[in-house]
């Protein structure tokens, strides 16, 4: 058998999470509490003579072995050693003696296994159950072992009166595909297939009423018991496919890795498991108060944790309550603008110096407005009907929280229903990092992609103070609409690319979408390990320009320190267009009967000094 795919999960952390002991629960989200269950692959130890049963031929064996008259095997001093302290003595005697006397079913133990570092997946048989039939007699056992990752446990159950032959019948099945693996991989995965020889109903813990009703739970290595999604083909909605669990499982690593860290930071909490109502151009907004100037001063990284649950009609998280479609999600933060409270229209009073500061402002007498000049600091692109979680570095946009104090937070979703949002930011202090204290706007907003693009994005003048010690420019950039017929599938399935100039042509850079037209970029093993949702019920295996469904959009950076002027007037130009072969082509005119291409892009001359 040819592996060509054998995903090993290293940890980044040596320690192990202690088990939690609670309050557990039911629902999705919720501490999956202490289980155990029968397994077929549980090795039982005593069986020296390796005849699968346990018996006074094993302790005349062992017996022989004491005295001095038996040799045994590698594989026959693991099964003498019952204790596990590695010596043969009177004591594993008296156990297998025990064991004969006192029978009784091995059972895997969950709270016994529990290290903090893998993840679990109960495969449950149920023929009442959409897709439960179709995911139990899959062939796709070689393919769900060559996916997944090495700390994910699988569990076989069934609920029938028969379950004692499903489970034998898939077991075997897997064994002829562990046939094929080297001798570590069998060993590794005997112990991390779990075939459960009891039936669901009549288990003696919570088990028995979560897997009712439900083909397949998760529970991942924060304990939390998870849904697993649609597990049929996104291109064209057919079939149900054992080896795309693996997905959910690479998708739990990437949140270990992120979630969990030994880093030291400090935390702002903006919303916690708040209800968003959504809708179109719906926005929710918060005033948090951000350290002084001095303070952020030793910050030098800064990262954006989102989590969008989707409450169901009894306030839980759960894959139903989300929405069909992928959308964009935004968080601005606000600096805010002096405002003539007199005549109190939205009207700046031009005959007064009014300042950037609110309390001078109000100070003055003046009206202070949050939400003006708003920078667009992360940007997420919704999935289709699940829940994302992530966490994402936005260090350049420390410099937006300058002069600290009293900020705007708005976070925005146009289309998306409901949500249960947590929204943090962390605050890091890194010595090997340079802060960044200011940040110019250059082009922002969302534009038609077409002959005229270009006009509509103008070149840009910007100052560079003589103290500055680094200079990026930093965007968001992604791609959307497809138009009529002749669009070319621009912009979301098209590659495009974005082409910028500083300070005509003394330094010039570009950003493109090469994996826009792919039919399954967005799907692989290695995008779903950094952090696209997976076995979403839409067409997210798609590349995009610029993004996947259920991903957040890692802002695009780039270091023009040496390209600029300090202390000086700079120029930064720019232009687009569709790449078509080698060759770079004016962008597609939108017939008006489609959603018409265009770009969404926020870029910002982010300065460290």
């Amino acid at each position: 058998m040819k592996r060509s795919i054998f995903f090993i999960f290293i940890l980044s952390f040596l320690f192990s999470q202690e088990f939690s002991n609670g309050p557990y629960g039911e629902n999705y989200f919720d501490i999956a509490g202490p289980f155990a269950v029968s397994d077929l692959n549980i090795e039982i130890k005593g069986d020296l003579n390796l005849d699968e049963t346990i018996n006074i031929q094993d302790i005349l064996i062992i017996v022989g072995y004491i005295m001095g008259n038996i040799e045994l095997s590698d594989s026959q001093y693991n099964q003498g050693d019952v204790n596990s302290d590695s010596i043969i003595d009177i004591l594993d005697i008296v156990n297998i003696v025990d064991m004969i006397l006192n029978p009784q079913t091995p059972e895997w133990n969950f709270e016994n296994e529990w290290t903090g570092n893998e993840t679990f997946i109960l495969i449950h048989y149920d023929p009442s159950v959409s897709t439960s039939t179709q995911l139990w007699l899959s062939n796709n056992k070689a393919e769900l072992l060559e996916t997944s990752p090495n700390n994910i446990h699988y569990f076989f159950i069934s609920s029938r009166s028969q379950f004692e032959s499903d489970v034998q019948i898939v077991k075997d099945g897997f064994d002829e595909v562990l046939d094929d693996l080297s001798t570590e991989e069998q060993s590794h995965w005997k112990s991390h297939l779990h075939f459960v020889n009891q039936r669901s109903s009549q288990l003696d813990n919570w088990l028995s009423s979560s897997l009712s009703g439900k083909a397949v739970l998760a529970i991942d290595s924060f304990q939390q018991l998870r849904q697993t999604g649609y597990l049929g083909n996104p291109t064209n909605f057919t079939g149900t496919y054992l080896h795309y669990l693996a997905h959910e499982a690479l998708y739990f690593n990437y949140e270990l890795s992120e979630f969990r860290t030994n880093d030291v930071f400090d935390e702002v909490t903006i919303f916690d498991e708040e209800i968003y109502t959504g809708g179109w151009a719906s926005t929710i907004t918060q005033l948090v108060d951000f350290p002084s100037s001095e303070s952020l001063d030793s910050y030098s990284k800064m990262e954006v944790e989102l989590l969008r649950g989707c409450p169901n009609s009894d306030g839980n998280y759960d894959d139903v309550g989300c929405d069909d479609y992928d959308r964009i999600a935004h968080l601005y933060m606000c600096d805010g603008m002096c405002f003539n409270d007199e005549n109190d229209n939205g009207s700046i009073d031009a005959g007064e110096e009014l300042t950037n500061s609110q309390s001078e402002c109000e100070t003055n007498g003046y009206l202070w407005e949050f939400n003006y000049d708003c920078y667009e600091i992360a940007r997420w692109i919704t999935p289709f009907d699940r829940q994302p979680h992530h966490l994402t570095d936005i260090s350049p946009f420390i410099s937006s929280l300058y002069p600290g104090g009293q900020k705007l937070i708005k976070f925005q979703e146009s289309g998306w229903p409901n949500s249960k949002l947590t929204l943090k930011l962390r605050l890091h202090e890194d010595a090997t990092l340079q802060t960044p204290k200011e940040i110019f706007t250059v082009w922002n907003g969302t534009v038609h992609f077409n002959p005229d693009y270009n006009e509509n994005r103008p070149l840009t003048i910007f100052d560079i103070p003589e103290n500055a010690t680094k200079v990026e420019f930093v965007a968001y950039i992604t791609g959307h609409g497809w138009g009529s017929a002749g669009c070319f599938n621009c912009c979301e399935f098209c590659n495009s690319r974005h082409i910028f100039t500083v300070n005509g042509g003394v330094y010039e850079f570009e950003r493109d979408h090469p994996t826009a037209s792919s039919s399954n970029y967005c799907m692989q093993p290695e995008m779903i390990s950094q952090g696209v949702i997976p076995n979403q019920y839409g067409t997210w295996g798609y590349g995009r320009a610029g993004w996947c469904p259920g991903l957040d959009v890692d802002p695009y950076v780039t270091d023009i320190t040496n390209y600029v002027n300090l202390g000086e007037e700079n120029i930064i130009d720019y232009e687009a267009c569709r790449v078509n072969g080698n060759s770079c082509v004016t962008a597609p005119t939108c017939q008006g009967d489609g959603y018409c291409p265009e770009v969404a892009m926020s870029s910002y001359i982010i300065v460290y000094y």
